[in-house]
């Protein structure tokens, strides 16, 4: 029994001259090193992309977590600095900084001027510090009260803060003012005193657009006003 088995030399030569089987092989070696190549950069321009996306999406992150610290700076009686300290690191705002912040809300509040600018910008300057229910107060009460119809009859009010704002509770102070009513001429018509309780909130800011429009901190959350019946005839 033979233990080798003779081929046949024509099978082998119709393999080796297929035209099918030659031509992928010449297309191969003309043009697979291309291909190979071509995909390879499409991976490496894929992964290029996906870093730079995943560096894009953190820088966006970390700039929304960029955060304006404020400082208190605190003054003396000189106009001089006496101190100086970050917000967040303050126990509270200076006391002095709150009744002032709430004496002029109080003025903007009530003056009419004939100054149709300054009128706007006075109410600008008051809806900065207001909050909470306060609110609802103030925005019945220009409804009922619009200093631009008041000035048209003629009626201006000059409002005058008797003293400082004394706390009355931790977060409640109380403010006394006198209204002077005078027509466009100067001439005396009026005088009134008021009194109000403000309640106060302190939120130290954390944008700039905050820090640019109440850098105190102090926002009005409750507001009640009264005017003051033994003064009047003043």
């Amino acid at each position: 029994m033979a233990f080798w088995q003779k081929t046949d030399p024509s099978q082998d030569r119709s393999v080796q001259t297929n035209p099918y089987i030659n031509a992928r092989e010449e297309w191969l070696e003309r043009y697979g090193s291309y291909i190979s190549r071509a995909a390879q950069w499409r991976w490496v321009a894929f992964i290029s992309l996906s870093l730079l996306a995943v560096s894009l999406g953190g820088n966006v992150m970390q700039a929304r977590q960029v955060k304006v610290i404020p400082y208190v700076v605190e003054m003396d009686k000189l106009g001089k600095v006496s101190n100086v300290a970050r917000l967040q690191q303050a126990f509270s705002t200076p006391r002095n900084m709150i009744q002032s912040e709430i004496a002029d809300a109080i003025v903007n509040w009530r003056t009419v001027t004939a100054d149709t600018e300054l009128q706007k910008q006075m109410i600008k300057r008051l809806s900065r510090l207001i909050s909470g229910s306060a609110t609802g107060v103030l925005k019945q009460w220009f409804e009922e009260n619009s200093p631009y119809e008041i000035a048209k009859t003629g009626k201006l009010v000059h409002v005058e803060i008797k003293g400082l704002p004394l706390p009355v509770s931790d977060s409640s102070y109380r403010v006394e003012w006198l209204e002077t009513i005078r027509n466009h001429t100067g001439a005396l018509l009026e005088q009134h005193s008021y009194e109000a309780t403000a309640t106060i909130q302190l939120r130290p800011p954390q944008t700039e657009t905050e820090v640019l429009a109440n850098p105190g901190g102090v926002y009005i959350t409750a507001l009640a006003a009264s005017r003051i019946i033994s003064n009047e005839g003043r």
